[in-house]
C-alpha cells in the first residue's frame, strides 16, 4: 500500500486508490504519516484532531477513529497501524512519497558531496517529481498543516536549490534562467535563489541582467526587512562588477566557489537523514528508533577522519559476508577536541545506511555532576527506546544485555555511545550482529576495545589554523574574517585551535557586531589572566578563558543562578524546578534561564527544559564551589530537593488517593512546588521528571538530606507501580533503605525493607525480596508494631502468589490478620480477609472463598474504608461467585466494583474489574457481553500503557479469529 502527503492525501493499493472520505480519517492517517515508524501519543493525536482543544471523552473517540481508519484501510490496516505506547504508530516506510523524498535527497546531497553532478542532478529532479501540489492539500487540519507543511516545504525548497546547483556545475546555466525567474518571484527572500540566477545570468554573458537582478534583490531585503544583502550575495556582486573569469565555467571543469559554499552548494543544504534505506517495510515489525541528537551546523575540517570512517561504514555493510561482528570505530581525544561533534556529524551522513534505526546515549563517562552512567541504566534506555515493556525486561544486566542483543539480532543498526569512561562500561552495549556499526567517543585510550574486539582507534587532534579560520568564517563570514587577519590569527592561538573554544568566540562576537576582533583577542587574553589557567598551552586552560569571559558578561542574578545549576544532578531541569533552585519567582527564572541560553551556556532541548555541556556543568560546579559558601550551595540543593518531593508527594496521592501519607518537613522559603491538578496531570509530571528525581534521591544521600532521600521513592512508588518500572523502583528503593538506615529510625528502615521487597518480588528476585521482606518483619516484630508485623505478612503473601505458592501464601495472609486482630486494626482486618478470601479462591474452595470474602466487604462498610477497598473486596467476592459458577451473582459484584472506581477516577480498577466481569460472561456463555468488557478493559489498558494489555487482548483473540489490536 502506498501513500502520499506531497500533495492532496494518496492512498494507493497497487492500482486501485482507496478512498479516505471522512474528514477525521484524512486528519488522524496524516498525523500518522508524518511521523510514520514511531509512535504518536494520544494526547498528541487527541491535539490535533480537535484543533487543541480535545474534548471531556477524546481517548475513547480517538480509539474508535482508528479502528475506522483500520477498517478503511483493509485488509492491511491492522497490521499497518500498530498500538503501541505512548499511542499508536504506522509502519511504512519507502511507500510514502515523504520519505521516498527524503531518499532521494539524502543520496542527491551525497552524490553532490562527491561531486557527482549527473548523478546528483538526476537523484534530486526525481524527488522533485514527486511533488504533486501543496502537502497536505486536502487534510482539513489547520494546526497539522501549520506545523508541518513549512518545514515540507523548506525541504522542498533546499533540494530545488542543489538541484539547481548540480545543473549549474553542469553548465546548464542557460537552462536553469527561466526557472530561477519564478523561483525569486515566489520566494524573495530566498538569496540563495538570487545568487544562482545572477550567476547563470553572469554565465549566460549577460552581466547587466546579472547586475539587475542583484539590484532587485536589494531593493527587496531593503522593503521588506529593512537590511541589506548577505555577505555572499554582497562578494557575488563584486565579482560580476570585477568581471571576475573564475566564475565562468571553463570547458571540462567545475567553476570556481563562491567564496561561502552556503550560497547554492547543495552540500551544505541540510536533508532529512531519518530516511529507511533500501530495506522493505516488511522488515520493520517494531518501532524504529531515532535518537541521534542535531548535529552541529558549523562542522568544518575532518576530511580524512571522516573518510576513515565512511570506510568503516562500507566494511559494515559487507560484515555478513566478510565476518561475523560488528564494526566499531572509537573517537579518541581530549575535552572540547569535537569528538561528539564529528560522531554526530557522520552519524547523521550515514543513517540511511543503517534502516532499522539509531541509537544513542551519552554515557556521562566525564561528567562532573556525578558517576558514569552504569550500564545497566543504558541498556534499560535502549530497551526503552526499542519500545519494549518494562514488564519483559529481566532483572540482572546479564539477562538484560542478552536482550538487548537478540533484539538487534539481524538488524543494521547504528549505535552511538558518547562520553564513554572505560571498556567495561561499553562492551555490554555493543551488539553482536554483523551489520551493526558503533561509534564510541571517549576522553580515554580505549586499548581493550581495539585488542579484544577489534575495533579502529580514531584520535583526534586540534584544527589546523587553515581549518580553524575556515570555523570563523562559518560563522562569522568572509568580510568580517578577512578584514583583520592579525586579530583572527591571535585568536586561532588563544584558543589552541580547540573547535569548542573557537565556537564559543564565535557565538559571542556574532552577537555583537560593534565588538571587533582585535578587542575580542584582547578581552580573552585578560580574562586568561583573571583565571586560574594552567599553562598557554593546555586546551581545557583556554576553554575555561573562553567561558569565563562569556560568564562575565551576564549580569548579577544571572550569574548566580549559572552556578547554581552545577549544583544539579539531574539529565536535565525543569524552569520550575530552576526557580525554587534558585529561590526566584518562576517568571523571573524563565527571564534568566532565557538569558542564559542566548549566551550559549544553556541549551532548552525541549520547552520548559534545560541542559548543558558537561564542560559547562564542570565550570559552572567550580564557580559556585568558588563563589558561593558551603550554607548558600546547601541551601539551593535543599531547595531543590524540596521542589522535587513537595511536588511529587500531591502528586502521588493523586494518583492513589487513600494511601496513607507520611508527614513533611515544612518547605525551605523560596521553593515554589508546581501545582498537580488531577491523576492525568501527575502522571505526565512523572513521565518527565522520573529521571530527574531517581538523580535527586542519589543527590540527597550523598548530601546528608537523609528524609529527603527516602521520602522521594516513597512519593515515587506509585507512579512506578502504575508503570511497572520495578527496576527504576528498585534502585530508588537501595537509596532509601541506605538513607532510614543512616536515620536510624527502625519505623522507616522496616518500610524501606518491605518496598524494596516488594518491587525486588515483581522483578522475581524472590531470594531478595523474601530477604528484604523477613527483615522488615522483624524490625516490626521487635518494636512491637502489631499493624506492621501485619503488613508485613501480607506483603509475602503476595509475593508467595506472584511464585503460585498459594498455600503458603494463604497461611501468611491468614497470620496477618491474626496481627491486625491483636491491634484492634479494622481496616487492616478488612484487608487481610480480602487476601485469605482471594487465596481460598485460587484453590478451588470456594464456599470458604464466599465466606471470606463476604465479611471482608462487611468490615471495609464497618469501618468507613474509601470506595476503593470497597470495590477491591466487591472484585474478589465476584471472582469467588464467578468460580463457584454464581454468574449472575458475580455480574453484579462486578459492575458495583466498576461503578465505586470509576466514581473514584481509578481508571486501573475500572479496567482490571472489567477483564473479571468479561471472564464471567464468556463462563456464562454470553461471548458477546464479554467482548464488551474485554474491549473497554482494553482500551483503558493500552491508554495506561498497563503489562495486563496483552492479556485482555490474547482473550479477545481467542473469541474473534481476527486479531485485535
Amino acid at each position: 500500500m502506498e501513500f502520499g502527503l506531497l500533495g492532496p492525501l494518496l492512498v494507493r493499493d497497487g492500482a486501485r486508490c482507496v478512498p479516505v472520505s471522512a474528514p477525521r480519517q484524512r486528519v488522524l492517517l496524516a498525523a500518522l504519516l508524518l511521523n510514520a515508524g514511531r509512535a504518536v501519543s494520544l494526547d498528541a493525536l487527541a491535539e490535533i484532531l480537535w484543533e487543541g482543544q480535545p474534548p471531556v471523552g477524546a481517548r475513547g473517540a480517538l480509539h474508535s477513529a482508528v479502528q475506522r481508519l483500520r477498517a478503511t484501510l483493509s485488509p492491511s490496516g491492522t497490521d499497518l497501524i500498530e498500538t503501541q505506547p505512548p499511542g499508536y504508530l504506522i509502519k511504512v516506510d519507502d511507500e510514502l512519497d515523504v520519505r521516498r523524498f527524503a531518499l532521494l535527497a539524502a543520496r542527491g546531497h551525497a552524490a553532490a558531496g562527491a561531486g557527482a553532478w549527473v548523478e546528483a542532478a538526476e537523484l534530486l529532479r526525481e524527488a522533485l517529481g514527486l511533488w504533486r501540489g501543496e502537502p497536505l492539500a486536502d487534510v482539513p487540519s489547520r494546526l497539522l498543516r501549520g506545523r508541518e507543511v513549512p518545514a515540507i516545504e523548506d525541504q522542498r525548497l533546499q533540494v530545488l536549490a542543489a538541484r539547481i546547483d548540480a545543473d549549474l556545475h553542469l553548465g546548464r546555466h542557460g537552462e536553469v534562467v527561466a526557472e530561477l525567474r519564478q523561483a525569486v518571484a515566489a520566494h524573495p527572500l530566498q538569496e540563495q535563489f538570487h545568487a544562482q540566477l545572477m550567476l547563470s545570468l553572469y554565465r549566460s554573458g549577460r552581466s547587466a541582467d546579472a547586475l539587475a537582478a542583484y539590484q532587485d534583490v536589494r531593493r527587496v531585503l531593503a522593503d521588506e526587512l529593512g537590511i541589506d544583502p548577505g555577505p555572499e550575495l554582497r562578494l557575488l556582486h563584486q565579482r560580476i562588477l570585477a568581471a571576475d573569469g573564475e566564475l565562468l565555467l571553463p570547458a571540462g571543469s567545475e567553476p570556481a566557489d563562491l567564496g561561502d559554499r552556503h550560497v547554492g552548494d547543495g552540500r551544505h543544504l541540510a536533508g532529512d537523514r531519518h530516511v529507511a534505506g533500501d530495506r522493505p517495510a516488511a522488515a520493520q515489525d517494531v518501532i524504529v528508533p531515532r535518537q541521534l541528537p542535531a548535529a552541529t551546523r558549523h562542522f568544518t575540517g575532518r576530511a580524512e577522519e571522516l573518510k576513515t570512517l565512511a570506510g568503516l561504514a562500507a566494511e559494515a555493510a559487507g560484515t555478513a559476508e566478510t565476518n561475523h561482528t560488528p564494526v566499531i570505530a572509537v573517537i579518541e581525544g581530549t575535552a572540547g577536541i569535537g569528538k561528539t561533534t564529528l560522531a554526530l556529524r557522520f552519524a547523521h551522513e550515514i543513517a540511511g545506511q543503517f534502516p532499522d534505526g539509531q541509537l544513542y546515549v551519552n554515557l556521562r563517562g566525564f561528567d562532573p555532576a556525578g558517576p558514569p552512567m552504569p550500564t545497566a541504566e543504558a541498556i534499560m534506555l535502549f530497551l526503552e527506546a526499542l519500545a519494549l515493556p518494562a514488564t519483559r525486561i529481566p532483572a540482572g544486566l546479564a539477562g538484560q544485555g542478552a536482550l538487548y542483543r537478540s533484539l538487534l539480532a539481524g538488524k543494521r543498526m547504528l549505535v552511538l555511545l558518547d562520553n564513554a569512561r572505560d571498556v567495561d562500561q561499553v562492551r555490554p552495549l555493543i551488539p553482536a550482529s554483523p551489520g551493526c556499526m558503533v561509534i564510541v567517543t571517549s576522553r580515554s585510550e580505549l586499548t581493550g576495545l581495539v585488542a579484544a574486539e577489534g575495533a579502529f582507534p580514531l584520535t583526534l587532534d586540534v584544527l589546523t589554523d587553515a581549518e580553524a579560520a575556515e570555523l570563523l568564517t562559518r560563522h562569522l563570514g568572509p568580510q568580517r574574517v578577512d578584514g583583520d587577519q592579525r586579530a583572527v590569527e591571535e585568536l586561532i592561538g588563544l584558543c589552541a585551535r580547540l573547535p569548542l573554544a573557537l565556537s564559543i568566540a564565535a557565538a559571542r562576537t556574532a552577537t555583537r557586531p560593534q565588538l571587533s576582533l582585535s578587542s575580542l583577542a584582547a578581552e580573552l587574553r585578560d580574562a586568561r589572566k583573571r583565571l586560574d589557567a594552567l599553562d598557554a598551552g593546555h586546551a581545557a586552560a583556554n576553554v575555561r578563558a573562553v567561558l569565563s569571559w562569556s560568564y562575565q558578561q551576564l549580569d548579577a542574578p544571572a550569574a548566580r543562578l549559572f552556578r547554581l545549576l552545577g549544583l544539579r544532578t539531574g539529565p536535565d531541569i525543569s524552569a520550575a524546578a530552576v526557580a525554587s533552585l534558585a529561590g526566584l519567582p518562576l517568571d523571573e527564572a524563565r527571564r534568566r534561564l532565557a538569558e542564559l541560553t542566548r549566551a550559549h551556556l544553556l541549551a532548552e532541548d525541549a520547552a520548559g527544559r534545560f541542559s548543558s555541556h558537561d564542560l559547562l556543568r564542570a565550570y559552572a560546579a567550580d564557580l559556585t564551589q568558588s563563589a558561593d559558601s558551603a550554607a548558600c550551595q546547601r541551601a539551593a540543593t535543599g531547595r531543590l530537593l524540596d521542589h522535587y518531593l513537595h511536588t511529587a508527594y500531591p502528586a502521588s496521592l493523586k494518583l492513589h488517593p487513600t494511601r496513607r501519607g507520611v508527614t513533611l518537613a515544612a518547605l525551605l522559603p523560596g521553593v515554589q512546588p508546581e501545582q498537580i491538578a488531577d491523576a492525568g496531570q501527575a502522571l505526565a509530571w512523572f513521565e518527565a521528571e522520573n529521571r530527574a528525581l531517581i538523580a535527586a534521591t542519589g543527590q540527597a544521600l550523598a548530601g546528608g538530606f537523609d528524609t529527603h532521600a527516602w521520602q522521594i521513592p516513597w512519593a515515587l512508588s506509585r507512579f512506578h507501580e502504575m508503570r511497572g518500572r520495578w527496576h527504576d523502583w528498585a534502585s530508588a528503593g537501595q537509596i532509601a533503605l541506605a538513607a532510614a538506615q543512616r536515620l536510624g529510625d527502625q519505623a522507616v528502615q522496616a518500610y524501606a525493607h518491605q518496598r524494596l521487597g516488594y518491587a525486588n518480588g515483581r522483578l522475581g528476585r524472590y531470594e531478595e525480596a523474601h530477604a528484604h521482606l523477613e527483615l522488615a518483619l522483624s524490625i516490626h516484630t521487635e518494636r512491637g508494631d502489631q499493624a506492621g508485623q501485619a503488613y508485613a505478612h501480607n506483603s509475602v503473601a503476595v509475593t508467595l502468589g506472584y511464585q503460585g505458592r498459594y498455600d503458603e501464601a494463604l497461611t501468611r495472609a491468614q497470620r496477618g490478620l491474626e496481627c491486625y486482630l491483636v491491634a484492634g486494626d479494622l481496616h487492616g482486618q478488612a484487608l487481610a480477609l480480602n487476601s485469605i478470601g482471594w487465596f481460598h479462591a485460587v484453590l478451588g474452595d470456594y464456599p470458604e472463598a464466599l465466606s471470606v470474602c463476604g465479611r471482608s466487604l462487611e468490615k471495609f462498610r464497618e469501618a468507613g474504608s474509601s470506595p476503593e477497598d470497597v470495590a477491591n473486596a466487591l472484585d474478589s467476592l465476584g471472582y469467588a461467585h464467578h468460580k463457584a459458577g454464581h454468574h449472575g451473582q458475580a455480574t453484579d459484584c462486578y459492575q458495583q466494583a466498576i461503578d465505586l472506581h470509576r466514581e473514584i477516577g481509578s481508571r486501573c480498577g475500572v479496567a482490571e474489574t472489567l477483564g473479571h466481569l468479561g471472564d464471567a460472561r464468556s463462563a456464562a456463555g454470553d461471548p458477546a457481553a464479554a467482548r464488551t468488557a474485554w474491549e473497554e478493559a482494553l482500551a483503558i489498558l493500552d491508554d495506561l500503557h498497563h503489562p495486563d494489555q496483552e492479556r485482555i487482548r490474547a482473550k479477545l483473540n481467542d473469541l474473534d479469529p481476527a486479531p485485535v489490536g
